[in-house]
């Protein structure tokens, strides 16, 4: 089935959080469980807990026993610490670094009508997780190409829309935890659109990952231009300009690894990106990477007080 995402209440064209509180509501107007699924697996923006008052909830308002016990595998999986966290902050709580979906350039596409009657369907059945399709993406989706990036130079050409991350990391030094989950892949073979715990199923280390430097075009972020992309990842085919950034990796446990770095990051625009994407048939259909944002002004003062102190 394909739902129409402006349809459901309490979820924006920015995604915004799927809560406790927003799966009940959506019971009570209406939406069957396989609706509510469905919207649950597509989100990179999901804040759901389980406990037995909540269950007693979920049957009082309609829940089928599949929606049930897919929440509760999900709250095991979203609160078990499942992918990638900005692990020192200035709380001391880990901050979810959560997914962003990546899309090709829209002059790649056919932006005929295709694309308006594919765009609302896309936003679920596609897989998008923190950022709505472009119509060009919805034009490739209707043509049944799913945003493929087969070659090196597809990839190359891979944007995410919005200029900057909606996941902020307010230190020139974070440290990041990878939880891997190395489960069997057939967890969530009873669930439609599984391809993300797929693809985390297959990823054995961080070192796995590149840290990409992006950069802001207009109302998205690319790969820079100097970047060229293999089946062994990004390198620059200009030496003096980093696309890059180097990392340090401490396993803490088999499933576990923080990424530490030797060096402050400057403000900007970051991806960790899958380097062998594209020995997935999975990946090449549904890129996407963990994104974050270091804002310029308090980051600058940051480091330029590490360097006054040195």
């Amino acid at each position: 089935m394909c739902i129409v995402l402006a349809s459901f209440p309490n979820v924006s064209a920015q995604n915004e959080d799927i809560t406790n509180e927003t799966v009940i509501e959506l019971l009570n107007d209406g939406f069957s469980s396989s609706d509510i699924i469905g919207l649950l697996e597509t989100s990179s923006n999901r804040n759901v807990t389980f406990s037995v008052a909540y269950m007693r909830e979920l049957k009082e308002a309609g829940a089928s026993s599949d929606l049930i016990q897919y929440l509760q595998k999900i709250s095991k999986t979203d609160f078990g610490m499942e992918g990638v966290y900005w692990y020192n902050t200035e709380d001391s709580k880990p901050m979810k670094i959560y997914r962003s979906q990546f899309e090709q350039e829209e002059n790649s596409f056919n932006m005929g009508t295709v694309a308006g009657a594919a765009l609302a369907g896309a936003a679920i059945a596609a897989g998008i997780s923190g950022n709505l399709p472009s119509p060009g993406a919805g034009a490739a989706i209707g043509a049944g190409t799913v945003l493929l990036a087969s070659t090196g130079k597809d990839v190359q050409k891979l944007t995410i829309m919005g200029t900057t991350s909606k996941n902020v990391v307010n230190t020139t030094r974070p440290v990041f935890r990878f939880y891997l989950p190395k489960q069997s892949p057939d967890q969530f073979a009873k669930e439609a659109d599984n391809w993300y715990y797929g693809i985390m199923n297959q990823i054995m280390s961080p070192n796995e990952f590149q840290l990409v430097i992006m950069k802001q075009k207009k109302n998205r972020r690319v790969f820079p231009s100097e970047a060229s992309y293999s089946v062994a990842g990004f390198s620059s085919s200009n030496a003096k300009k980093r696309v890059v950034v180097d990392f340090q990796i401490e396993e803490v446990n088999n499933n576990t690894f923080d990424i530490i770095f030797n060096e402050d990051l400057v403000p900007g625009e970051y991806v960790f990106f899958w380097k062998n994407g594209l020995s997935s048939e999975i990946f090449k259909q549904h890129v996407f990477g963990f994104d974050f944002s270091i804002p310029g002004a308090e980051v600058e003062e940051e480091v330029k007080s590490k360097k006054k102190n040195k």
